[in-house]
């Protein structure tokens, strides 16, 4: 059992768990992330180690409120304890001194970019933090990126699927100003994922993206988050997370994600009118 330190709603939809992981915050690098098993019951959920403190032996996690499971861990409040929590899984990120990154954002991505950002600028690079969120209701962190980072800005939409213009001027204009742009890294839905590979694309800009949306199990055994890079095949969790978002073959990893909508959907269906009698 692992006991919940501070437990907080950051911004509607997306929460903040603290929780005692001394092993894990000892090892802890940016880019990795933990698998967390709310019950004794529960599915193993895939969170973004967002940070750390090996002093106090804490990690902290965040995640938006979406299926049975984050509904589930939403609902734990300081002093309880979820039934597990397993990690640093995965591959840390590649951190060089690349002259200027920038990071892209959104919702839960904006919290796994924060110890990226504080690692590259203490590699001595330029970091620009770019945010994106529906409004500005939808923005956290703000401050404390803020401090690791040399440029904060936004992007705010009211719709996720509209955002690709803006995302895309905004990027270009970043290059134009910067000779020495040479690396955007990317956390947060899949389509920011997408959208952002295909801008960067054109811009022949050196992209990574984390695809933690597609695991499932975390550790390799159940294969559903399979993804072909560059023409070979990887598993999103053990080889990355973070891939070449120019070499990932977005057909086949949207066709995954769907994989288990159904199963999700009745889930969820189940489970909320469990909560609800």
């Amino acid at each position: 059992m692992t006991r919940v330190v501070l437990s907080e709603r950051l911004v509607p939809n997306i929460f903040h768990l603290v929780v005692d992981a001394p092993d894990i915050a000892r090892s802890a690098r940016p880019g990795q992330f933990v698998m967390v098993i709310p019950d004794e019951t529960g599915e193993r959920v895939p969170i973004n180690l967002a940070d750390w403190d090996k002093n106090q032996g804490t990690i902290d996690l965040i995640f938006m409120n979406l299926g049975v499971s984050t509904r589930k861990l939403a609902r734990f409040k300081t002093g309880d304890s979820l039934q597990a929590v397993v990690g640093p899984l995965g591959r840390p990120a590649e951190i060089g001194s690349f002259g200027h990154v920038l990071l892209v954002g959104g919702c839960y991505g904006l919290a796994g970019l924060y110890p990226l950002a504080r690692e590259f600028k203490q590699k001595g690079n330029k970091v620009t933090f770019l945010a994106e969120g529906r409004d500005e209701a939808f923005i956290f962190w703000e401050d404390k990126i803020r401090k690791v980072s040399d440029d904060f800005q936004q992007v705010l939409r009211a719709d996720c699927f509209a955002s690709g213009h803006d995302l895309g001027r905004i990027i270009g204009q970043i290059k134009e100003a910067s000779q020495e742009l040479s690396r955007v890294v990317v956390m947060g839905c899949s389509y920011l994922l997408f959208i952002v590979s295909n801008i960067t694309r054109e811009l022949n800009l050196k992209t990574m993206v984390n695809l933690n949306p597609i695991m499932i199990d975390g550790t390799g055994m159940c294969g559903a988050c399979r993804v072909t890079v560059n023409g070979q095949t990887h598993f999103a969790c053990v080889d990355g997370p973070e891939f070449d978002g120019h070499g990932v073959d977005w057909t086949e990893y949207f066709n995954r994600r769907r994989a288990f909508l159904r199963q999700e959907e009745l889930a969820l269906a189940g489970y909320l009118n469990k909560t609800l009698d």
